[in-house]
């Protein structure tokens, strides 16, 4: 298949996934959660085909790389702050997916503003979402069925993931920072000697 015509095709996907956030929130707080769930599993297929078809098809693009993971957070954030206001997870649910996103937000503009590049999305923040799509699935179609236990178990384990992931992000950041600093000072430092 030609790439030119599937170039616009994933920034396409990510704008149907943001227009989706509202459709899904309002069929959840109306008390529709199939519908819910059907509407935030598309969401997620669109995330997975953009992504797909911008590799495979080198549609990689300076407004995909902030349309999709922005597309995401949408709608990741909306379900975790609509399923708090009814009370189907704990208020630090969440607060830790927020803090989560702004510490993300925050490292990826100094990594902008210091190497004029969007960072793209890596391995941990692919399983984050997988994570958050399975478990909020998971709560929306079964919630009558599995126990508050249960429902509290996957919380702490999305919430631990996203500790563990971030501390791997941020710590990756640091080593390829300091790499980066002894590679552009290591042939001055021989020069001087």
């Amino acid at each position: 298949m030609d790439s030119q015509k599937l170039k616009n095709v994933p920034n396409i996907l990510s704008v149907i996934r943001i227009l989706l956030v509202p459709v899904f929130v309002v069929l959840l707080l109306s008390g529709h959660n199939v519908a819910a769930t059907i509407v935030f599993l598309a969401a997620g297929l669109t995330d997975v085909l953009d992504g797909y078809i911008a590799r495979k098809y080198n549609c990689i693009s300076t407004l995909g790389k902030v349309l999709d993971p922005l597309a995401d957070k949408l709608i990741q954030a909306s379900a975790f702050i609509c399923l708090w206001v009814m009370d189907y997870i704990p208020w630090w649910m969440p607060v830790i997916y927020l803090i989560k996103e702004i510490l993300t937000i925050i490292g990826a503009s100094i990594v902008f503003t210091k190497k004029k590049s969007v960072v793209m999305s890596n391995v941990f923040g692919k399983l984050a979402t997988v994570l958050v799509f399975g478990a909020i699935a998971v709560i929306l179609l079964f919630k009558e069925k599995i126990s508050p236990l249960a429902i509290m178990i996957i919380c702490i384990a999305v919430a631990s993931y996203f500790v563990i992931s971030l501390g791997a992000y941020f710590i990756r950041e640091f080593i390829t920072r300091r790499k980066e600093k002894k590679a552009e000072t290591g042939p001055q430092e021989e020069e001087t000697e």
